[in-house]
C-alpha cells in the first residue's frame, strides 16, 4: 500500500508484475534515493532454497558495476515479505518501443553496442541472465538501454517439463529460465544456461529491433520450439549494414560452439561497424610478423592479378532455376570439376580463374564482391559449406566442364550458401578451337544470371582479350590455371612453361609476358632466391611497356619494388594501378602496407577503411586493418577487426591466430591459447603453432613453448623468424641453452639473405639484432639494432626489441629507456612483465613504475 513502511523503504507506487511477484517504486529513507523493489511470489518466498539461492544471486549482481545494468542494491526481508531493491531507472521498456515503429539504424546500433557490453561486464564476473528480452530492457528518457534482473532470472528446474512447454503462453517462463521465443535451442533440450546461451538471446534482441519481428514463429508452442530448433530467419532489411546481419546469425547458430562463445567478442564486432553510410569492405593481406617470437599476423592471401578479358556479342545459352540471388552478393568461384586430363584441368582452371577476375573488375561499379581465386584456392575450399565457414559468401559458383569431340561444355549452378538451394543455372557449348567465345558466352550468362545490368562502357572495355591469336590465349588460360595455385611447387614451373608457349605464339602478348613476371616472383617466394626478382622485374617492366593500362603489370612491379624496400617506386605502382583499377584489392593492400613503410600511418590506415567501405561483406579487408593496429599496439581496435574476420568467416583459422596473437600482445596468454588452437583444429600453420609457442613461452613453459616452434618449423623451415622463436625457447629451456645457438645461426643466415634482397626491412634488422644479442655478439647487434632504429624510430615494435637486446647486452638504462618509449606507444606492461630478458629488472624502480599494477605471474 503507499506510504507503508518496509524496511527502510517507503512504497510510493506500483511499478509492475512478472514471473517472480510484483515491482514498486519505493523512496530508500536512510540514503534518501529512488529504488524499485520487487517482492517475491508467495511461491518463491516461502521455498527456503529458492529464497537463499536469491539472496546469492543477488550479492553476485550487486557487485555489476555497468552503464547499462540495473545495479541490485540488496536482498531483504521483513515481516515474512523478501524483497530486493535495485535501480529505479525511468523510461519504457525496448519492447514498447519497438512496437511503436521502426528503429534508425544508428539507434539499433547504439543499442546493441550497449547491450553487448552490459553482457560482456557480466560474463566476465560470472554472471549470466538467462532472460534477456526486450521487457526486460528499459530505454531511458537519453536514449540509453539498460537491462534489468542480471543474475535473478533464473529457476532452479534444470530440465524443460515437456507438458509445460505445450501448455504455458508463448511469452511464459520455461524450464531452465527464459521465455520461449527468445530462448536457446539448449535451453528447449533442458541444457543449463552458459555464456552463449544469453548470446542467442541478445541475437533475438537485435533481430527483433532491426526487423520489427521476431526471427522464428509457430502458431503453437511446438511450432515455435520447432523453428527455434530448425529454422533459418530470414536477411534483416536491406537497409541494415550487411555486417550486423553478419553479427546477428553468428549470435542465433543453432550449435552453441558456432556462436560467438564470449560476449566482448559481440561488442568487438558491432564495435567494428562503421557509423551508417561509411561501412567497410574486407580484403588480404600477405604474411607480416608482429613482434619478436613472430606473433604471426596472416595476411590473408596474396591475390592473383589476373588480365582482363572481353564481352563479346555472343548468344546465351542457358536456362535459370527458380530462385532469389541474395542482395548483396559475396560470391565465391569454387575450382572447376573437369573431366579433362592435367593440361585441360589447368585450362578449366584458368577458365574459372579469369571469369572469376572479369566479374570483380565489375564489382568496382557493381553492387556485389568476389573471393579472389587464389584464396579460394589456398584456403582448400572445394565446398559450398566451405566456402561459406571460411569466407563468410552468400552465394557460390559452381562448374562443370566436360568434352566432347571438338566442344567444350561448360555447366554452371550459383547455389545459395545457406540453404543450399540452386538459385539459376545454365549451359554454354562453344568449340574447343575457339577459347575466346567459350570464355565469353560462360561470362556473359553468369552475368546475367547475377542480374547484372552491363552498362555500355563496361561492355566497351571489356572487349579485348589482349591476343588475336587463339593458341596464345589458350596456352595463356593454362598458365593462370596453374599460377593460381602457386602453393603448389610444380605449378609455379608448369605456369612458366606454358606463359612462354604463349609468348612464342605471341610475342607481344601482355597479360602472358605479366604472367610470366608473377610466375617468377612466385618462385623466388618458393625457393629465396634472389635472381628470380631481377627474372621477374625484367618481365613486369615489359608488360607495363607492352600494355599500360594493364593492372596486372603495375600489381606485379608494386609487389616486386616493395619486396626490394624501394617503397616510393612502389607507391607509383600501386597507384597506377588504381587508376587503371578503383576496386582493386591488391591496390588498395600494395600501396596501404607501403605508406606504412613510408610513415604516412594516417593515409596507410585511411586506405584500409576505404578497402573495407567498398566490400563491408568480405573478412579479409578487415584482416588488414586489423594487422595495422596490431602493429601500432592499437590491441582493441584489432581484436574488433580480427573478431569481424570470424565473425564473416567462421572457420577463418587466420582469424583466430590473429586474435590469439593480439591477446599475446596484451598479455592475456591464458586466453590466447584455445584461440590459437581452434585455429589449428582448422588447419595446422606454421602461423598458428609459432604463436601457441610464444603464449607458452610468455607463460614460461619453455619446454611446450620448443615444441611448438619446433612444428612451425616444420610447416615452413625457411622462415628466419621462426628459427629465431625456436632459438628464444631453446635458449630458456632447462638444458637446451646448447641448441640454442644453431637455431639462431640459421635464423641469421636465412635473414641476411633477405636483408640482401631489402636492406630496408627495419623488422628483420631488429630481429637480427636481437639474434646476434643472444649469440653475445655484441658489435653485429648493435650495428643491426641502430639500422632498425633509424628506419622506424617510433614502432613500438622496434622499441621493445631494442629493449630485449640492450638488456641482453647488460646495457640496462638504455633498455629501460626503449621499454619506457615502447610503453608509452601502447606495448602492454604484462609483456615486458613476462618476458624473461627483463627478469634481472624485477626490483629496479624504472622497472616497477613500467608494470606497476600487474602482478608478477
Amino acid at each position: 500500500m503507499p506510504s507503508q513502511l518496509v524496511s527502510h523503504y517507503r512504497i510510493l507506487g506500483p511499478l509492475g508484475s512478472g514471473g517472480m511477484g510484483v515491482v514498486y517504486r519505493a523512496e530508500d529513507t536512510t540514503l534518501h534515493r529512488t529504488v524499485a523493489l520487487k517482492f517475491l511470489s508467495e511461491q518463491s518466498s516461502s521455498d527456503p532454497k529458492l529464497y537463499e539461492r536469491l539472496r546469492r544471486e543477488a550479492q553476485t549482481a550487486s557487485a555489476l558495476n555497468h552503464p547499462n545494468i540495473c545495479t541490485v542494491y540488496e536482498v531483504g526481508e521483513d515481516a515474512g515479505e523478501v524483497f530486493i531493491s535495485m535501480e529505479y531507472v525511468e523510461g519504457r521498456t525496448l519492447a514498447e518501443v519497438i512496437q511503436q515503429g521502426p528503429l534508425p539504424i544508428d539507434t539499433v546500433l547504439r543499442y546493441s553496442r550497449q547491450l553487448s557490453s552490459a553482457l560482456a561486464h557480466a560474463h566476465d564476473r560470472g554472471v549470466l541472465h538467462g532472460d534477456l528480452k526486450p521487457h526486460n530492457i528499459i530505454v531511458t528518457p537519453e536514449g540509453d538501454a539498460k537491462i534489468l534482473d542480471f543474475g535473478l532470472a533464473r529457476r532452479t528446474t534444470s530440465e524443460v517439463d515437456r507438458q509445460t512447454l505445450e501448455t504455458l503462453s508463448a511469452e511464459s517462463k520455461l524450464g531452465p529460465g527464459g521465455t520461449l521465443p527468445y530462448m536457446a535451442p539448449e535451453q528447449i533440450e533442458g541444457r543449463p544456461p552458459r555464456p552463449v546461451t544469453d548470446i542467442w538471446s541478445f541475437g533475438v534482441v537485435v533481430y527483433e529491433m532491426a526487423a520489427r519481428n521476431r526471427p522464428f514463429h509457430g502458431e503453437t508452442h511446438y511450432q515455435l520450439c520447432n523453428s527455434i530448433l530448425r529454422d533459418s530467419p530470414r536477411p534483416l532489411p536491406l537497409h541494415f549494414p550487411a555486417g550486423l546481419n553478419t553479427i546477428v546469425f553468428r549470435c542465433l547458430e543453432k550449435e552453441p560452439a558456432r556462436r560467438y562463445q564470449r560476449a566482448s567478442e559481440v561488442r568487438a564486432a558491432l564495435e567494428a561497424l562503421a557509423p551508417t553510410g561509411e561501412e567497410r569492405i574486407p580484403e588480404q593481406h600477405a604474411g607480416l610478423f608482429r613482434r619478436r617470437r613472430a606473433i604471426l599476423a596472416g595476411l590473408a592471401l596474396i591475390l592473383v592479378i589476373a588480365s582482363f578479358l572481353a564481352l563479346r556479342g555472343y548468344r546465351i545459352f542457358g536456362q535459370y532455376a527458380a530462385g532469389r540471388v541474395p542482395s548483396p552478393v559475396l560470391l565465391g568461384v569454387l575450382p572447376p570439376i573437369s573431366t579433362g586430363g592435367s593440361s585441360e584441368a589447368a585450362f578449366d582452371s584458368g577458365l574459372a580463374d579469369t571469369l572469376n577476375s572479369r566479374l570483380s573488375e565489375l564489382s568496382i561499379h557493381h553492387v556485389f564482391a568476389v573471393i579472389p581465386m587464389n584464396s579460394t584456392l589456398k584456403s582448400r575450399v572445394t565446398t559450398v559449406d566451405a566456402a561459406r565457414q571460411q569466407f563468410g559468401v552468400n552465394l557460390v559458383l559452381i562448374l562443370n566442364v566436360q568434352r566432347a569431340a571438338e566442344n567444350i561444355r561448360v555447366n554452371y549452378g550459383l547455389v545459395d550458401a545457406r540453404s543450399h538451394q540452386q538459385v539459376r543455372s545454365g549451359t554454354i557449348t562453344a568449340a574447343a578451337a575457339d577459347p575466346f567465345a567459350l570464355q565469353d558466352q560462360v561470362f556473359e550468362s553468369v552475368a546475367a544470371a547475377l542480374e547484372l545490368q552491363l552498362a555500355p562502357e563496361e561492355k566497351q572495355s571489356l572487349t579485348a582479350h589482349g591476343t588475336t591469336e587463339p593458341a596464345a590465349y589458350d596456352f595463356y588460360i593454362q598458365g593462370r590455371g596453374y599460377l593460381g595455385n602457386y602453393v603448389v611447387p610444380e605449378n609455379i614451373e608448369n605456369a612458366i612453361t606454358l606463359f612462354g608457349r604463349a609468348l612464342e605464339k605471341d610475342p607481344s602478348y601482355a597479360a602472358a609476358t605479366a604472367g610470366l613476371g608473377e610466375a617468377y616472383y612466385r618462385k623466388f617466394q618458393q625457393t629465396h632466391e634472389s635472381n628470380w626478382v631481377d627474372a621477374a622485374t625484367l618481365q613486369c617492366q615489359k608488360a607495363a611497356e607492352l600494355g599500360p593500362k594493364l593492372a596486372a603489370a603495375h600489381s606485379c612491379l608494386g609487389r616486386i619494388f616493395s619486396t626490394k624496400g624501394k617503397y616510393e617506386e612502389a607507391a607509383k605502382q600501386y597507384r597506377l594501378e588504381m587508376e587503371i583499377e578503383p576496386g582493386s584489392d591488391d591496390a588498395y593492400m600494395g600501396l596501404a602496407r607501403v605508406y606504412e613503410q613510408l610513415g604516412r600511418l594516417d593515409q596507410a590506415e585511411k586506405l584500409y577503411k576505404q578497402a573495407i567501405s567498398a566490400r563491408p561483406g568480405y573478412w579479409a579487408t578487415y584482416n588488414w586493418l586489423g594487422l595495422y593496429y596490431m602493429g601500432h599496439a592499437r590491441y582493441e581496435e584489432a581484436a574488433a577487426m580480427f573478431t569481424q574476420v570470424v565473425s564473416l568467416a567462421p572457420d577463418s583459422f587466420t582469424g583466430y591466430y590473429n586474435i590469439g596473437a593480439v591477446r599475446i600482445l596484451q598479455g592475456k596468454y591464458a586466453d590466447a591459447v584455445p584461440l590459437l588452437q581452434r585455429s589449428l583444429s582448422i588447419r595446422p600453420t606454421a602461423d598458428a603453432f609459432s604463436n601457441l609457442g610464444t603464449a607458452h613461452f610468455q607463460m614460461h613453459q619453455y619446454a611446450d613453448s620448443a615444441a611448438d616452434f619446433e612444428q612451425a618449423v616444420k610447416l615452413d623451415d625457411k622462415n628466419y623468424a621462426l628459427w629465431g622463436n625456436l632459438g628464444d625457447a631453446y635458449y630458456w629451456a632447462s638444458g637446451r641453452r646448447p641448441e640454442a645457438a644453431a637455431a639462431y645461426a640459421t635464423a641469421i643466415s636465412l635473414g641476411e639473405t633477405n636483408l640482401r634482397l631489402n636492406p630496408k626491412d627495419a623488422q628483420l634488422l631488429g630481429y637480427l639484432a636481437e639474434y646476434h644479442a643472444m649469440r653475445g655478439e655484441r658489435e653485429l647487434a648493435h650495428e643491426r639494432l641502430q639500422a632498425s632504429l633509424r628506419l622506424q624510430p617510433n614502432s613500438p615494435d622496434m622499441l621493445l626489441n631494442a629493449g630485449i637486446v640492450y638488456q641482453q647486452l647488460g646495457e640496462a638504462n638504455l633498455a629501460l629507456g626503449a621499454l619506457e618509449k615502447a610503453v608509452a606507444l601502447g606495448i602492454s606492461p604484462e609483456l615486458l612483465r613476462d618476458t624473461p630478458n627483463f627478469d634481472a629488472l624485477g626490483n629496479n624502480p624504472r622497472f616497477l613504475g613500467l608494470v606497476h599494477g600487474v602482478q608478477k605471474k
